[in-house]
């Protein structure tokens, strides 16, 4: 889900003079505000292993599709988080890009009135949906056509134009049904009104996911790389790698010190208390292209079936797993 990040930094060239007076790259990244994804790249920064890697790290909130794309193609950006979806797709619009990995997490839920069981509770209903087309919709449509659910028929459909809309129109009880990632459905059962039956999860879709497709996770977000960068800095590139692996199995606890609660914080628009409750109900995992390849393969084929135009047509070559 694309949503508009915080800005930790601003616009610098791609290598910058290290304190030490060595010349080492800036990583400059693009991030959309979610948790899931936010937590991997937390902490570049201070980093021990990475020290004298890197001279900095400059972060460009995204809030679309083509805002990647328009900062990848002009080489603004050397990293970028996103729905793996949206990393397929941009690939195979000739984007320059390559896997870093994918990042597993317990992200979509689906929420309804408490009491409520099962994809059944949604015949008949209205269910609430952010971004058209993104990510989250296509894997939500696909899992309700594999629990005998027509999109459309057995139920509908309403988008809206952003995340704050949606939860705008859960908090009000325009929405009592609604699909939302993580950490926006955990404000949302919040906010929800108290004079009305409360809501709760009715689905966790990584659950049913696994359950539907027998995949061992559902790789829906990544982090790639531009080629060209990639192919200038293999060795930081996979440093990066060992980082983000590392970083997703310290915090999964959610024993954070204040300073990357608070870098989180900043990055999410969410408190720091909210970040270190909600990083262990996530179960975050990163993995490498490689170990990752069948699950992300199952992914966009099951997404193309439904949706071709969303990853582009087609499966990724190799290329895209850094062949």
């Amino acid at each position: 889900m694309l949503v508009t990040a915080a800005v930790t930094g601003c616009s610098a060239s791609a290598a910058d003079q290290a304190d030490d007076g060595s010349t080492a790259p800036r990583l400059r990244v693009a991030a959309a505000a979610s948790l899931a994804l936010a937590a991997p790249l937390s902490g570049l920064n201070d980093s021990p292993a990475l020290s004298g890697e890197i001279s900095g790290v400059t972060t460009t909130p995204v809030a679309t599709p083509d805002e990647f794309k328009s900062l990848l193609t002009s080489s603004r950006v050397d990293l970028a988080a996103l729905p793996t979806i949206t990393a397929a797709n941009l690939h195979n619009r000739g984007v320059g890009i390559s896997l870093v990995g994918v990042v597993d997490a317990d992200l979509l839920k689906v929420l309804a009135p408490k009491g409520s069981s099962g994809w059944k509770a949604l015949r008949g209903r209205t269910v609430y949906v952010p971004f058209q087309g993104d990510a989250g919709d296509v894997t939500f449509r696909k899992l309700a056509e594999e629990n005998g659910l027509t999109p459309g028929e057995d139920f509908q459909l309403a988008y809206t134009r952003s995340i704050p809309e949606l939860m705008s129109a859960v908090a009000t009880g325009k929405a009592r049904y609604a699909l939302l990632p993580e950490h926006f459905a955990t404000l949302a059962l919040r906010q929800a009104p108290a004079e009305q039956a409360g809501l709760a999860v009715l689905l966790d879709l990584q659950r049913e996911w696994r359950k539907a497709t027998g995949a061992g996770s559902l790789p829906q977000s990544a982090i790639v790389v531009r080629s060209e960068f990639a192919k200038d800095q293999p060795e930081l590139v996979a440093k990066l790698r060992s980082y983000f692996t590392a970083n997703t199995e310290d915090m999964a606890d959610g024993d954070l010190d204040r300073t990357r609660a608070t870098e989180l914080a900043k990055a999410t628009g969410i408190t720091a208390d909210l970040v270190s409750t909600l990083l262990p109900t996530l179960h975050l995992s990163f993995t490498e292209p490689g170990a990752a390849r069948s699950d992300i393969t199952t992914l966009l084929t099951q997404v193309a079936d439904l949706s071709p135009r969303s990853v582009g047509g087609k499966l990724p070559d190799g290329a895209f797993y850094g062949e």
